[in-house]
């Protein structure tokens, strides 16, 4: 498996462009030209068949240009399925030039219209972002007005002469696709984070019940703070893969401590603390306890239900390697008012829920129970 660290990036969906640094002649590359490469990829979504996302344009914005000036430095126009890329597989989005020097921000733009293509079923894209469910149903992903002039992703990079630069656009679909209550509408949030290539650790693994290789099982990389500001940023997932056939994941890490969380319907969820450095491999294999599934039923109120917002509902526990810290088991999306049903591992669980910036907690709920998330009353 070590020899996946030097594919370009993986977690599901890895979609890779390299931008190469003009020089003044503003003709291909020069003595004082350097590279970056930039890669898309997608957080766990294994509940899908397929979810593919249209991208239109990448563009750039200098530092040392005016507010709101963007260069548009690929145009690819071209649909993809995010599940197709994993742990390591790479579609290409093309080659452009770039001058050298500091750039501040990255813009993704999402296309209206698919390409010529066909999807998993041997059909014409119906859609430019849609996702095909586990019956075959090609539903349509609505993006929601905030995001059609395009995603906008602050990280700040160097250009610098003769060297090269590599980004990812980790694409997280588990969190960007909703489902707005019982109805048939989808709605596409893109949730987007840049990470640099060049400063990362790689982790790997395998995860098995014990005798045999457990294939999407969910793993992520979760940071924990007792201080934080709210309840929410208490536990940040930094990354996150989906195992394969094999029981095998692939994520890279910047430097530093991590819970290495590992979740399956069926299992007892596992978590490890590891610390990481810069350039350095890492192996975490996991053996998964079987367990008895239940359900907490959500009652979920919230105040619009047309504006395209969700509320995201997170269920932690304590980590089962260290009690005091949170880890997050499961998280989940929902658009509209309604009563729903989730499925944990029995046990207690802490609830975070978030809407619009509000915060809403409740501590110690057991499976076979209900929680009330009201954000009417905020």
């Amino acid at each position: 498996m070590k020899s996946w660290k030097y594919l370009s990036m993986m977690v599901i969906g890895l979609l890779a462009l390299t931008l190469m640094s003009c020089g003044s002649s503003g003709s291909g590359s020069s003595a004082d030209s350097g590279s970056l490469s930039v890669s898309l990829s997608d957080a766990p979504a294994s509940e899908y068949k397929a979810v593919y996302v249209t991208i239109a344009e990448i563009q750039v914005h200098k530092a040392d240009e005016a507010e709101g000036t963007w260069q548009t430095v690929l145009t690819p126009n071209a649909t993809y399925n995010l599940l197709d890329l994993i742990n390591g597989k790479t579609a290409s989005l093309g080659v452009a030039d770039l001058a050298t020097g500091s750039y501040t921000q990255m813009r993704l733009i999402l296309a209206d219209t698919p390409d010529s293509n066909t999807n998993i079923l041997g059909d014409s894209h119906p859609y430019a972002n849609y996702l095909i469910t586990s019956a075959d149903e090609a539903i349509q992903l609505k993006v929601p007005s905030g995001f059609q002039t395009g995603i906008k992703l602050v990280h700040t990079f160097d250009i610098v002469s003769g060297r090269t630069v590599g980004l990812v656009l980790d694409f997280d679909a588990g969190r960007s696709v909703v489902k707005a209550g019982n109805s048939t509408k989808w709605l596409l949030k893109p949730t987007v984070k840049i990470i640099d290539t060049l400063n990362n650790a790689t982790l790997t693994g395998n995860v098995t019940d014990g005798s045999a290789a457990l294939a999407g099982v969910t793993v992520s990389a979760q940071i924990y703070n007792a201080s934080a500001a709210t309840e929410v940023e208490k536990v940040i997932t930094e990354a996150s893969a989906i195992t394969d056939v094999n029981g095998d994941y692939l994520m890279y890490l910047p430097p530093g401590t991590y819970n290495i969380v590992v979740v399956a319907d069926g299992f007892i969820t596992s978590s490890r603390q590891i610390t990481v450095e810069y350039d350095t491999e890492y192996t975490e294999d996991f053996i998964l306890d079987a367990a008895t599934m239940a359900v907490i039923t959500v009652e979920l109120t919230i105040p619009t239900e047309t504006s395209g917002e969700a509320a995201t509902v997170e269920f932690r526990q304590p980590s089962p390697s260290d009690a005091t810290q949170q880890i997050t088991v499961k998280s989940v999306n929902y658009a509209e008012t309604g009563s729903y049903t989730v499925n944990l591992p029995a046990g207690t669980y802490n609830v975070v829920a978030t809407y619009t910036g509000a915060i809403l907690t409740a501590d110690a709920i057991s499976t076979g129970s209900s929680v009330t998330i009201d954000f009417t009353t905020e």
